[in-house]
């Protein structure tokens, strides 16, 4: 993408134009420590373009990116975005989607209000036992798990050692969701997915209990999340585990070109 760089290629300066731009906002300056915990492990899926006042960070996932603008973005950046042929996720504020919507045209596959959240760990229940730490060895599975029922998620092999966890039934997840992001004593988790014929019988309760007390055990002491407007269902599940709302965005996907 014309303008993007890795956030390892960032001098100091530039990172910290960053942090200062990010600061006010809880999820995205994680996403930014996240992204400067990358780079120093020569990780280049984590970029930045930079604005006289503002910046648009970039990850790449397993077949989807994801940009967030923050601050000032001239409109000649923004609507840079819309060149990037891949599968796009996009957050914006609604003055960003007002301007950017128009140029969408026919890869825009959906349009939702997105929601962040935010949790002290201070006070979890005790974790179900039958929620389970995953690793390398259950990759495949989860893998075919997440295409079978969630085909649009942003899994990627590294998130199992943010971690990741499930409840296993007979050799199959049933239910599952980890970590996408983490620095220092904060996460961001997601990816949480019932089996459908599952569903209504609270797994999603216990995968989120189970996540957050690994979480817990590894020094994170607050948790964020990302859902959407359109799945109440996700929200309702998040609020009553004690998270708060924090910040909105609304979120435009963008088909391959």
């Amino acid at each position: 993408m014309t303008g993007f760089r890795p956030v390892a290629d960032l001098s100091r300066e530039e990172r910290a134009k960053v942090g200062a731009l990010v600061a006010g906002h809880p999820v995205f300056a994680l996403y930014w420590a996240a992204a400067l915990d990358a780079a120093a492990a020569r990780d280049r899926s984590r970029s930045a373009r930079l604005e006289p006042e503002g910046v648009i960070l970039g990850i790449d996932f397993d077949g989807l990116s994801i940009y967030t603008p923050i601050g000032a973005i001239r409109d000649a950046a923004l609507l840079s975005l819309t060149a990037d042929p891949r599968p796009l996720e996009l957050h914006l504020t609604p003055d960003q989607a007002e301007r950017l919507r128009p140029a969408c045209g026919d890869r825009l596959a959906l349009e939702d209000g997105l929601r962040f959240y935010a949790r002290p760990l201070d006070d979890l229940p005790e974790p179900d036992l039958a929620c389970r730490r995953m690793g390398a060895a259950e990759l495949e599975p989860l893998r075919r798990f997440y295409t079978a029922h969630y085909p649009a998620t942003v899994f990627s092999a590294w998130m199992l050692a943010l971690p990741f966890v499930a409840i296993v039934e007979d050799g199959s997840p049933v239910a599952a969701g980890g970590a996408i992001a983490r620095s220092g004593s904060r996460a961001m988790v997601g990816n949480f997915l019932v089996d459908p014929a599952r569903r209504g019988e609270g797994l999603a309760g216990r995968v989120l209990a189970g996540l957050l007390a690994v979480l817990r055990a590894e020094g994170v002491t607050t948790a964020l999340l990302a859902t959407n407007d359109l799945n109440p269902a996700a929200c309702r599940v998040y609020e009553r585990a004690g998270f708060a709302l924090v910040e909105r965005r609304v979120q435009l996907d963008l088909r391959a070109a």
